[in-house]
């Protein structure tokens, strides 16, 4: 299965494309606001170098959220527009699954994603696995901390923590584990997933 593979969910701005079901090239820049004039011309670049068209890939794959809006915003218009020139479907991955994809642990932890000013995406897994019994919500980092017993200080320097960011080789690849579940033709029910109603001047609760 051919497929190309969006990652724009965060400061990460890359493709990925795979090929027979193998992932044959990647392109990715992390830096802020620089999607909107780099992803299309990054797309067009890895597709060009093995003389491809859009119609011959099978799908394309997104990061569907949560993370940045305008990161989102831009990845998803690109993908619809892409699939629909060629009538082929969107496949949506949700974006804490993609970093949870680079992460390697056993039981219960938690897969967090940086919002905006103190504001985090936060998600629990279980080995591997989304929790089914808690959604992915937005927390003020602080006090998420603090509810777990955390401290901002040392997070970052404590053996506790796996640094996992989003990937367009990820995307890609649970795409094809998840090609018939998540697959859609109907481009109109595919949105992203901004968990919240988007409001520079709002804080979460949680």
């Amino acid at each position: 299965m051919n497929i190309l593979a969006i990652e724009s969910a965060s400061t990460v701005c890359g493709t990925a494309l795979f090929l027979g079901n193998k992932m044959i090239e990647t392109d990715e820049i992390t830096k802020p606001r620089i999607h909107g004039e780099r992803l299309p011309v990054i797309v067009d670049s890895i597709l060009s170098n093995h003389s491809l068209e859009v119609a011959d890939l099978n799908g394309i794959a997104v990061s569907a959220g949560p993370g940045s809006y305008t990161g989102l915003r831009i990845g998803m218009s690109l993908a619809k527009g892409l699939a629909a020139a060629v009538d082929i479907p969107i496949i949506s991955v949700p974006t804490l699954e993609v970093m949870n994809a680079g992460i390697s642990r056993q039981g219960l932890y938690w897969v967090l994603l940086h919002s905006h000013k103190n504001v985090v995406f936060a998600q629990r897994f279980c080995s591997g696995k989304p929790d089914s019994e808690i959604e992915c919500e937005l927390y003020d980092a602080e006090k998420y901390l603090q509810r777990f017993g955390f401290n901002l200080d040392t997070i970052c320097d404590s053996s506790e923590y796996e640094s996992s960011p989003p990937s367009a080789k990820f995307v890609g690849e649970l795409a094809l584990q998840f090609y018939d579940k998540w697959a859609e033709f109907d481009l109109n029910q595919i949105t992203p997933n901004y968990v919240t109603n988007f409001n520079l001047g709002k804080t979460p609760v949680n």
